[in-house]
């Protein structure tokens, strides 16, 4: 198939796709097509006789680059297959790995995942203040490093920060390691470094995805690796939500300055939800102040007015029922349960809907009680993997032999650490010498017996035929506190093989590390609304519209700047939220939005999940609507009781 096959000439896809300017930004709102647009503008480069290997798209999530390839190949477009979509982070760590590069950055590109990161805390905390006071330490070293705060002018740091930060890269180093947070800058200070570096001339042609989702590091990688290449960015910055990744909206905006005489093209036709839908996100969203473009979504008539309905409950437990009985009665009537998506903001609504749909016999996954690393027996069996694939690998035996350990062993570990740098010994190779009787370090017995534990474990594994059998011994079929884990760590061993175990693990701990889309579509999903980004379905339904949940409520702290800032990215995570609908009325699917809320909860449960009440009376919680339903417009129904 051509790439124009089905495109009209005088639309606004056709001109983002057939555009030969070296610099198009395209500003496209939820369901207009984008991704369908630029699938076609990489089809014309590949059927243009373009070598796969010099075309780079950057997606926000793995599953949006292996979404581009399959698009693709269904094209029967040539050289398709060896086209490599991916998330900036991996291309980063691809980077990284390189001999020349890791001689430039003196680090290791082994990032640490989440859970590791308790221990180095542990070890860190006795000269920093304390737990809490590392970890906010910790946040704001990352986000410096994201915002490149570095470069900006007036820019310094007290001498706690720089004390903190001189132990915090001592630690890293030690234990050759980065935190997730680096992967990223550090590529940006070796291509910034380096203006001859080859990586900046790698690529003829550079397509970003969500580009408003990408802090201003990754903006500038971007930047840096597009010295020859022609660079074609997608976004809108109305559906910017990932402040807490430090991503930087104005970055789309400001690519104009940066980039003159682009291509400024724009999606602004809604394709995908219904005509009422469309302009109760417009009423939405124009409520926000902070817009350098307002923009108006435009309905597609054809897509009908839908079917939205508003519904508050009187209890929780009312409207858990509700939802649960009005998808059950959905599912009777023929709508497939990996039709509808159930999004809600907290585990006091989102744990109880999925433990009743369970019951009900409806096929359901929660993408929001569980993740890949969410239980111990899951974080210690990738640990195990980890260390069994690579001994020297200093994290996992850190992690390993203080987990079961007071306090992580921390006094006993810096013991051991010190003999290290003195002797230039690594951890594993001197626990070696401890267990075996050649070496004494006082101390140490508490850790040691961790240490013989895990050295008996890593023997057994020995003995299995290849790495599948490993997987299978670490993460047993049929143990529900490891099979998310399981099913990623099959998935990426059928993809690479096991020929290179540490290649391997490097991936499997790079798609954990990475947000993600998910694709299944056999059963009911339930998440947050931040991780439905990029999804859509016939039944959207969002639980749990209450103030204090959205919006979630600003920190005291704030300025009155930054709590407009921040209430205006709550607004826009509704706006994505409502826009996940999609109708297809010439498939018997008219698109249904359903909110839903309730008016009392007990105060135990709204507290624990950071809902201030209206009022409360004898542990009853009284809860208000919340404040975007009432900016939905004219176009929105009534609310009806439950």
């Amino acid at each position: 198939m051509p790439w124009f096959d089905g495109l009209q000439p005088d639309t606004s896809a056709y001109a983002i796709a057939a555009s030969d300017n070296s610099r198009v930004r395209v500003v496209a709102g939820p369901g207009t097509g984008k991704s369908f647009a630029m699938k076609r503008r990489v089809a014309r480069l590949l059927e243009s006789g373009i070598d796969p290997a010099l075309i780079l798209p950057v997606t926000f999530t793995r599953v949006a680059a292996e979404d581009l390839h399959r698009e693709l190949m269904g094209m029967n477009v040539q050289g398709c297959e060896q086209l490599q979509g991916t998330t900036l982070h991996s291309l980063a760590l691809r980077m990284l790995m390189r001999n020349h590069v890791l001689n430039a950055t003196d680090r290791i590109p082994r990032p640490l995942n989440d859970f590791e990161l308790e221990p180095l805390i542990c070890d860190l905390k006795d000269a920093h203040g304390g737990k809490k006071k590392v970890k906010k330490l910790r946040l704001a070293y990352e986000a410096a490093w994201a915002r490149l705060q570095n470069e900006e002018p007036g820019f310094s740091q007290n001498a706690a920060d720089i004390a903190f930060q001189a132990d915090l890269l001592s630690w890293l180093s030690f234990h050759e390691c980065m935190l997730i947070g680096e992967v990223i800058p550090f590529v940006h200070q070796y291509l910034s470094s380096n203006p001859a570096a080859q990586e900046r001339s790698e690529y003829s042609h550079i397509l970003v995805d969500e580009y408003q989702d990408l802090n201003r590091a990754e903006q500038s990688v971007v930047e840096l690796l597009s010295d020859a290449a022609d660079v074609c960015i997608v976004g809108d910055d109305d559906q910017s939500i990932y402040s807490f990744k430090h991503a930087h909206p104005n970055g789309i905006q400001d690519w104009i300055g940066t980039n003159p005489n682009i291509a400024d093209l724009s999606l602004d036709e809604c394709r995908r939800c219904p005509t009422t839908v469309v302009e109760m996100a417009n009423s939405l969203i124009q409520r926000n102040t902070i817009r350098p473009v307002p923009r108006v979504l435009n309905p597609m008539p054809e897509n009908g007015v839908g079917d939205v309905r508003i519904i508050q409950y009187q209890t929780i437990a009312g409207e858990v029922s509700g939802v649960v009985s009005l998808v059950a009665e959905m599912i009777d009537n023929g709508t497939p349960p990996g039709d509808i998506l159930l999004l809600t903001q907290s585990r006091a609504f989102g744990t109880p809907i999925y433990e009743a749909l369970l019951e009900n016999d409806v096929p359901t996954k929660s993408y929001y009680a569980e993740s890949e690393l969410h239980h111990e027996e899951a974080q210690r069996a990738f640990a195990l993997l980890k260390l069994f694939v690579n001994r020297q690998d200093r994290v996992a035996l850190r992690w390993l032999v203080g987990v079961d350990g007071n306090s992580w062993n921390a006094a006993g570990y810096r013991r051991i650490r010190n003999h290290c740098e003195n002797t230039g010994n690594s951890p594993w190779d001197t626990m070696l010498e401890l267990q075996s009787g050649h070496l004494h370090i006082p101390y140490t017995g508490g850790l040691m017996t961790s240490f013989v534990e895990i050295a008996e474990i890593l023997e057994g594994l020995e003995s299995k035929l290849d790495l599948g059998a490993v997987v299978n011994e670490l993460f047993p079929d049929g143990d529900e506190s490891c099979q998310d884990i399981r099913a990623l760590a099959l998935e990426v061993l059928e993809e690479f093989g096991d020929e290179d175990r540490q290649v391997f693990v490097r991936e499997l701990s790079n798609s954990i590390s990475q947000p993600d889309i998910p694709d299944e579509v056999e059963e009911v999903r339930i998440m947050s609304l931040h991780k439905s980004k990029g999804l859509s379905a016939p039944v959207t339904i969002i639980a749990g519209c209450v103030q204090g949940l959205l919006p979630r409520p600003a920190d005291e702290n704030m300025t009155p700047a930054e709590q407009l800032r921040y209430f205006e990215e709550q607004r826009r995570l509704f706006y994505v939220g409502i826009t996940r609908v999609k109708a297809s009325p010439q498939d018997g699917k008219p698109g249904i939005l359903v909110l839903t809320y309730c008016q009392h909860m007990p105060v135990a449960d709204a507290l624990q999940v950071g809902i201030t009440p209206a009022q409360q009376q004898y542990g009853d919680a009284f809860l208000h609507a919340s404040q975007f339903i009432q900016e939905l417009g004219p176009a929105a129904p009534q609310p009806i009781a439950g």
